[in-house]
Formats: structure tokens, sequence, C-alpha cells
């Protein structure tokens, strides 16, 4: 669970229409599973790790089974969200942008 924000930002960068979906989108993302961090930053469709930023425009929280499920495509945002396995505060305009990023840049974590 270690290598958890190396191997998802990786997969991540490697799916290129991921980058195209968010190519107009510039916003700072923290995801919080239990005590792994995985700090993004989203400038013009590339993603990458974000340095030490003090704040974050969204922070997504939860336990690391939630957030693995999330990531991994086993669970969606808005249910997440609605069993309160996931916290998340910002706009719905963002919920639904981030629902669509979890959806088409799943991992698979177990095979890594």
């Amino acid at each position: 669970m270690k290598d958890l924000p190396d191997v998802f930002i990786r997969e991540l960068k490697a799916k290129g229409h991921l980058g195209y979906f968010l190519r107009k989108s510039n916003f700072s993302l923290l995801i919080k599973a239990g005590n792994i961090s995985i700090p993004l930053e989203i400038l013009n469709g590339e993603i990458r790790k974000a340095s030490h930023t003090s704040h974050f425009d969204v922070e997504v929280s939860g336990s690391e089974e939630a957030v693995l499920s999330l990531i991994s495509g086993e669970l969606k945002l808005r249910d997440a969200l609605s069993q309160n396995k996931i916290k998340m505060e910002t706009t719905f305009r963002k919920k639904l942008l981030l629902e669509s990023f979890f959806c088409l840049g799943k991992i698979s974590y177990h095979n890594t």
C-alpha cells in the first residue's frame, strides 16, 4: 500500500485519453487513504504529483479500503459519497468531473 501514490500516478499518466479529458482543467487534488496521501496537480491535462501544497482545491478522504475501491473502479464516487465511505467538499461540477476521472483512470492495483 506504500507504493500506491506512485502506482496511481504512473497509471494515470499512461492513459492518454485521461489527459485529453482533462485538457482544460486546472486544479489540485489530495486523496487521503488512511495514513497515505496522494497529492495531485492537474494542469491542462497533465497529471503530476503535487509539490508540498498547503491548500488543495479538492480533498477526497476515506479509509484505505474505500479509496482503493474507488481508484480501482470497484466503487463509484457517487456511491461512496452516499454511503459515507468517502468524504469530499467541492462543487457539483467538480464532483461530476472527478466521477469521470476515477471511472476513466481506474487502476488495477492488485496486479502491480
